[in-house]
């Protein structure tokens, strides 16, 4: 397995971006495995390392780079009212879909200068606050993004711009948001 860390150029900077993929037998079709609001750490690593290993190249990236190099948070982020959890909602509630569009078309012109990149159609991931902006990209990129999945998705239908309940139907990929729903219990 072939692992790094790079920066991609995008509009607003750097953007630090986990990458790998398998060590021959490419080029691999591409996937952008976007992080959930704890951001980027060590078990996302290991689901990208997971989707890399049955044959793909796979993109992981800190969405919070605007925020600057030190959003990568510790353990303590997933205890709500941690010092870790406070830091990162203070940049969490600040994304907006729009700009993270602009994050994907540095993505996808990446993808197009590597030679370990299948050509063609790419997949989107999204996972619980990144569900959004996977299904924004499918259709803001339907040329590119030919399959984005929604994993316990967060805002999916909201009034911000380029919300995805509004332009579901406009574009080609196909999609797939998992819910998790209430277990019925007997009373």
């Amino acid at each position: 397995m072939i692992e790094k860390t790079l920066d991609i150029t995008t509009e607003d900077g750097a953007m630090g971006t986990f990458i790998c993929h398998p060590e021959r037998n490419g080029p691999f079709p591409a996937v952008f495995f976007l992080m959930d609001a704890y951001g980027i750490r060590e078990e996302l690593k290991d689901m990208a390392r997971r989707l890399a290993a049955v044959g793909y190249y796979v993109l992981l990236p800190n969405l919070y780079y605007r925020a600057g190099r030190d959003t990568i948070y510790g353990p303590e982020v997933q205890q709500e009212g941690s010092a870790e959890h406070t830091r990162m909602r203070a940049v969490r509630t600040k994304m907006t879909i729009p700009p993270v569009m602009d994050d994907m078309r540095a993505m996808l012109a990446f993808l197009d200068g590597q030679n370990e990149v299948k050509r063609g159609a790419v997949g989107c991931h999204g996972y619980c606050l990144s569900g959004p902006y996977a299904l924004a990209a499918a259709a803001r990129y339907p040329e590119r993004i030919a399959a984005a999945a929604s994993f316990y998705g967060t805002w999916l239908v909201s009034e911000v711009e380029e919300s995805p309940h509004q332009s579901a139907g406009e574009n080609r990929a196909q999609h797939c948001n998992r819910i998790r729903l209430p277990v019925a219990r007997d009373q």
